[in-house]
């Protein structure tokens, strides 16, 4: 096995497209965009002699302000088998003389392991960790049944709504330009004000669309006679099609515009070929009500854990962790789109 830093994006995509645990946090193009929110990035690899990948981490780095101190984090991530002791090993020595070369506190990891996957984590020196900045409850749905069985699994009353929509002449469209950016923010205004979360400035959303790689994502718009009532952002990779973020105007809410846009969204993410739908959060009211209409399950991920690197400062941090999270995620939501 041999360590060594990507620098290239294709190669690093095509790399991570072998692997079934491969997250779209891991593209390359997310770390473009944290680029935007402060954060560095730097891409390991780990492959056997043939060139075959055993391990990769995106490592996303953040400075501690006014101190010779940083942090950094590999969002749904390291891509890996999670009990591959030896591909785990070889991994974290080169993410660990990085994270040192660079007076990292600790390294947060985040994978994309569902809750209760054996997994050798905490026998590699990793503490479970009680700062989240991904969700880790989440409604998922399974897009290898067939869509007769999709529907079944729904609520009557969803699928009553998927039939009004339809009569209220609900259209949707995929943005392919970025033409209705700014519609579908004022539309994520709108729901925020409501559903009282907040967002980042538009111009974060706009840099998110123009540097994230276009097959990557899906923009999906709903109208009412010509009037934009809803939008729906999916980011997928590998098995994973993943809601970033989503919206719906009060009219929009009448019309059933949402309901019948999310039914669009996954049946276009089955027919993608893409094995597993992430709802991306679990609430109980309001818009947890709205997802569990469509029949998914109850899933949590593993969770984050930390690996540490200065024991008495990483006290201090876990300490001041309200201050620290604010450090990290500034300007985030409660829960509505991805950090």
């Amino acid at each position: 096995m041999n360590a060594r830093d990507i620098t290239d994006a294709t190669e690093w995509d095509a790399l991570l497209a072998t692997q079934p645990q491969a997250h779209p946090l891991q593209t390359w193009g997310w770390g473009e965009v944290k680029r935007t929110a402060g954060w560095g990035a730097k891409r390991i690899a780990v492959t056997e002699a043939d060139g075959t990948l055993r391990a990769a981490a995106q490592v996303l780095v953040r400075r501690v302000p006014r101190l010779p101190l940083s942090v950094t984090y590999i969002p749904r991530g390291p891509v890996i088998d999670p009990q591959d002791g030896a591909g785990l090993a070889e991994l974290m020595a080169a993410v660990d003389r990085y994270s040192r070369s660079i007076g990292a506190i600790f390294c947060k990891v985040d994978p994309a392991w569902f809750a209760g996957t054996p997994h050798v984590l905490t026998s590699a020196k990793f503490i479970p960790s009680g700062q989240t900045i991904q969700v880790t409850d989440s409604y998922t749905i399974d897009l290898k049944q067939s869509e007769e069985d999709l529907l079944a699994h729904m609520r009557g009353k969803t699928r009553q709504h998927l039939r009004n929509a339809q009569k209220e002449g609900v259209q949707i469209v995929r943005d392919t330009t970025g033409e209705w950016l700014n519609t579908c923010y004022q539309i994520y205004l709108e729901t925020a004000s409501r559903a009282h979360f907040g967002l980042h400035p538009a111009a974060y959303y706009e840099h998110i669309y123009r540097t994230y790689r276009a097959e990557q994502q899906y923009l999906y718009v709903a109208f009412v006679a010509e009037v934009p009532m809803a939008f729906l952002w999916m980011a997928c990779f590998g098995q994973f099609a993943v809601e970033f973020y989503g919206g719906v105007s009060d009219a929009g809410q009448k019309s059933l515009a949402n309901t019948l846009l999310k039914w669009h969204a996954i049946r276009e993410m089955k027919n993608a070929g893409y094995a597993l739908y992430d709802l991306n959060g679990r609430v109980t009211q309001g818009i947890g009500q709205f997802k569990t209409g469509f029949g998914p399950e109850a899933s949590s991920w593993v969770g984050p854990f930390d690996r540490v690197y200065h024991p008495l400062m990483y006290q201090g941090w876990t300490r001041a962790l309200p201050l620290a999270r604010r450090m990290i995620a500034p300007n985030s939501g409660t829960g509505n789109g991805v950090e």
